[in-house]
């Protein structure tokens, strides 16, 4: 039977080139381009984008060796999402016009694969976009783990009433509770 990304009537032998665009998108749905870029050897400079082209019948594998994410400061955020937007990279056809930067998780996003199939006699098709799993700033302190640097006392009493002092790295504004 045909499977979920079988392209009717085609075949190995008819195909022409592979081309792989790899982009960030955001980690929540619906996906949409993120403004932090991918650098390393298959990225263009300044595109914060990976293009891949390559033979089908040679090599059907590419691996992103030393690929990174490189974060936007938060000025620059619009102008790197108006490179993805000139360089027409919106693998889920959002809205422009209905983002809100500021409702953006900065601190996670998620790679986007598209694959686009050239044949022989000149036909394209487009596979449907990939996702992989998040990927999560672990310098963030948004996303990191409170690490309890000092506790006055290590035991107490079950009847409670008992003043514990607790000192942590990175707490957020905003991000305590007492119990």
């Amino acid at each position: 039977g045909e499977g979920a990304n079988t392209i009717a009537g085609g075949s190995i032998d008819s195909l022409k080139k592979v081309n792989v665009t790899v982009s960030l998108v955001t980690k929540d749905l619906p996906h949409r381009p993120h403004p932090h870029c991918l650098v390393g050897k298959d990225c263009p400079n300044g595109t914060g984008i990976c293009f891949v082209t390559f033979n089908p019948r040679n090599n059907r594998r590419h691996s992103f060796a030393n690929l990174g994410i490189q974060c936007v400061r938060r000025k620059e955020l619009d102008i790197s999402l108006q490179k993805r937007r000139s360089l027409n990279i919106d693998p889920f056809q959002s809205e422009w016009e209905t983002y809100g930067i500021e409702d953006m998780d900065m601190n996670s996003v998620r790679l986007c694969f598209q694959c686009e199939l050239e044949w022989q006699d000149g036909r394209k098709d487009h596979l449907s976009p990939v996702v992989s799993k998040p990927i999560y700033d672990k310098k963030a302190t948004t996303t990191s783990q409170l690490k309890i640097t000092h506790l006055n006392l290590y035991e107490g009493p079950c009847t409670g009433k008992t003043e514990v002092y607790m000192l942590c790295d990175k707490v957020q504004k905003g991000n305590r509770k007492v119990f």
